[in-house]
């Protein structure tokens, strides 16, 4: 079985409606004049619904394909920045190692790198980029009350509206 996309949907839904005029439009033919009038009415009502229907459909995806330009570039960012939080908690991971010499300086660096890499990325949120340079910047001095005050406020600015904290 095909998948439903969204112009697949609209034919579908165009042909139910146009079987539907055509119906009503010989029904109504019928009554008013015999087969004559019934298929002269039902063939001229389905040939307005199907002209309709190109019209209709032209436009209406035209809005789908806005939609999906705008849906695909939210999703991205949204993982983008997701990807983000990931790799500065591994970098805080590599400046504050549970263990001393944990972390050597390749690792850390090579973590440090990816972190400033995703973080220059042109398609992150305005505020989870300002967010993402006060908790790298703070990592990079290596305080940890304040990378912990900027992770928590990297973590809001990507997940807004969630009323959760990272403390």
């Amino acid at each position: 079985m095909t998948t439903l996309t969204p112009a697949r949907a609209l034919v579908l839904l165009w042909s139910g409606i146009t079987c539907l005029v055509v119906v009503a439009g010989g029904v109504l033919g019928a009554l008013l004049g015999g087969w004559t009038a019934s298929a002269l009415a039902g063939l001229s009502a389905g040939a307005v619904c199907m002209t309709g229907s190109v019209f209709v459909r032209r436009r209406v995806m035209a809005n789908f394909a806005v939609a999906e330009q705008e849906a695909m570039a939210r999703g991205y960012a949204e993982g983008l920045s997701h990807g983000l939080l990931t790799v500065v908690a591994q970098y805080e991971a590599a400046v504050f190692p549970m263990s001393a010499g944990g972390v050597t300086a390749a690792e850390r660096f090579a973590r440090r790198s990816a972190a400033y890499r995703i973080a220059a990325e042109a398609a992150l949120p305005t505020p989870v980029r300002v967010a993402a340079a006060a908790a790298l910047a703070a990592l990079d001095e290596g305080d940890p009350h304040r990378s912990r005050d900027a992770i928590g406020k990297l973590f809001s600015a990507v997940n807004p509206g969630t009323g959760v904290s990272a403390e």
